[in-house]
């Protein structure tokens, strides 16, 4: 897997889940369908349906909100914690190498997160790094860390892009964006951004690690 020169790049944007640290999505499809059997599927499709997950991701609805949403298209009371637990699921670790490379990368350039989450996934994040790292959140990693959640844009749109790149006042030209979902890197192509994107088995270790060698 090649190594991704940065000839002209003074910025970097990196996207968090399957950039920086490591998603299993089927852990929370398995989590959710061990609690509720055979409703989870058409439940989660009703929920997609009213933007009930996106809404979420842009801070439109509340923590308390969102498990709500969840407990009534599933016809249960309780089990917040089992829940939330399952919705947390699909996280795993940073690895240690994604830590030496994105502290490489900001001595040399300046780096910013840019990610559609959530307030649950981001405890989650908070805690395992304050957990195996003794660390309160990213800002040792990053200029800015950017959260949908906490500033109600979500990408592809290109607000969020416009937005980042206004208040850092980034040359778009000289930004190179890193995300794994090739319909972000479609909205930051729109605004002028360069554009990487890390398909799986690929990791950022392939593309950036030279930086911390």
């Amino acid at each position: 897997m090649p190594e991704i020169k940065l000839d002209g790049i003074d910025n970097i944007i990196f996207d968090l889940g399957m950039v920086v640290i490591d998603l299993e999505m089927d852990a929370t499809t398995n989590s959710f369908k061990s609690l509720f059997g055979d409703a989870y599927d058409e439940s989660m499709s009703a929920l997609s349906k009213k933007q009930h997950f996106e809404n979420y991701e842009t801070g439109q609805i509340s923590t308390n909100e969102f498990v709500a949403g969840i407990q009534s298209l599933l016809s249960v009371k309780g089990q917040e914690q089992r829940i939330i637990s399952a919705w947390n699921a699909m996280l795993k670790t940073i690895p240690e190498q994604n830590f030496r490379i994105l502290k490489a990368a900001m001595a040399n350039y300046r780096t910013f997160c840019l990610s559609n989450t959530n307030e649950l996934h981001i405890d989650f994040i908070y805690h395992y790094l304050k957990r195996e790292k003794q660390m309160e959140n990213l800002d040792d990693y990053f200029e800015k860390v950017y959260l949908s959640h906490e500033i109600q844009l979500r990408k592809p749109n290109e607000d969020i892009f416009e937005f980042v790149i206004k208040q850092n006042d980034l040359v778009p030209e000289r930004t190179l964006f890193i995300d794994d979902t090739a319909g972000h890197l479609e909205g930051a192509k729109k605004v002028g951004l360069q554009t990487y994107h890390l398909q799986a088995p690929e990791k950022l270790e392939d593309i950036l690690g030279y930086l911390a060698s």
